[in-house]
């Protein structure tokens, strides 16, 4: 990989943030594109906006070197069909500029999760399998690759990750549920309350779930690029769990009971507490005041209501002979929120 230079899009977010430092680690040449003015320490970074071809073209000479594109550019939108328009012409909009640029672009890696298989709309098939049907459009994911499998007459190969609830640093993300569950618990000890899991007694006791770390999404995308995987590939940490048996160790973890689950909006409190852990960030000179930056609690809102199984089948991975997916669940929840309380992120 010595001669190949791989571009990040949406480095901002929790799985960009993973890539980003998992090609690192790999030694390769990385560069990162977004609208921030800067991205993460260390690599060069283009700002441009994906929606706006004119914003990419100016660079160009840039762009003419990746040979690799890593994307995990994101813009919701509540209306799924303005949603799937908008983010298929971003991806579009950055692979016409890299040809254009004359990039000899080997390979795209694309982020699409469980919103692909119908997990936003709360039920679908599981164990779910990367040839289940699709469900009823219109999905932006189906778009992106859709597109991807049209690149394949110009040579160009493609990787579709399916990763289930990243758990990974970042600030900004609307989807971070790592980051959530530290907010959450740190504000359940100032406010002297138990860490009740916020959601119905079924949500908690009854489904079966899993979740991807950073760290194995990364392994994830250096592991497509070195054997050349393609397709689409669910991966998560490579096992499954219910919040009761996980939920307890994390209560423990801060120190607090758990008491009953109860089902309430982390948003509407969280954004309620907003003025308190401001104070709790002064007191104890953390890194981010603003709760709503670090861990919103829309997020959680839906993960933690969810009542049926929401589970990937990872064995397309393992037979294509990726090896990363040994982790437990419980074991990435606590190192994250260990490194949280190491970034001062949480008291």
């Amino acid at each position: 990989m010595s001669d190949e230079h791989v571009l990040i899009a949406g480095a901002s977010g929790v799985v960009g943030l993973a890539a980003v430092q998992a090609c690192q680690a790999a030694g390769w040449e990385v560069s990162t594109l977004g609208r921030a003015a800067r991205g993460p320490a260390g690599v060069r970074h283009l700002q441009a906006d994906l929606a706006e071809p004119a914003s990419l073209e100016v660079h160009a000479r840039d762009l003419k070197r990746v040979s690799h594109l890593f994307y995990a550019a994101l813009q919701p939108d509540p209306d799924p069909g303005a949603e799937a328009d908008l983010n298929a012409a971003m991806l579009e909009h950055l692979v016409k500029a890299l040809l254009q640029a004359g990039a000899s672009l080997q390979r795209l890696i694309f982020i699409q999760g469980g919103k692909v298989y119908g997990a936003h709309l709360g039920v679908y098939k599981t164990p779910a399998r990367e040839d289940d049907s699709r469900h009823f459009p219109p999905n932006l994911y189906f778009r992106h690759e859709d597109f991807a499998r049209s690149l394949e007459r110009e040579g160009i190969r493609w990787t579709a990750l399916r990763p289930d609830i990243v758990i990974g640093h970042s600030l900004g993300s609307a989807m971070n549920l790592g980051h959530l569950i530290g907010v959450y618990g740190s504000l359940c000890k100032a406010t002297g309350t138990a860490m009740q899991f916020p959601g119905p007694a079924a949500a908690y006791r009854d489904v079966l779930v899993n979740i991807t770390g950073a760290e194995v999404l990364g392994e994830a995308a250096v592991w497509a690029v070195e054997t050349g995987a393609d397709g689409a590939f669910n991966i998560t940490n490579g096992d499954v769990f219910r919040w009761a048996h996980v939920w307890p160790k994390l209560a423990d973890w801060f120190g607090l009971d758990i008491g009953e689950p109860q089902p309430i909006s982390l948003d509407q409190r969280l954004r309620a507490l907003a003025s308190q852990w401001r104070s709790l960030a002064v007191r104890h000179a953390l890194v981010e005041p603003d709760l709503h930056r670090l861990g919103p609690g829309g997020f959680g809102d839906f993960i933690f209501h969810v009542q049926t199984d929401a589970i990937f089948d990872v064995t397309k991975a393992r037979q294509a002979g990726f090896q990363g997916m040994v982790r437990r669940s419980d074991e990435v929840l606590l190192a994250h929120l260990d490194a949280m309380r190491r970034r001062r992120l949480i008291p």
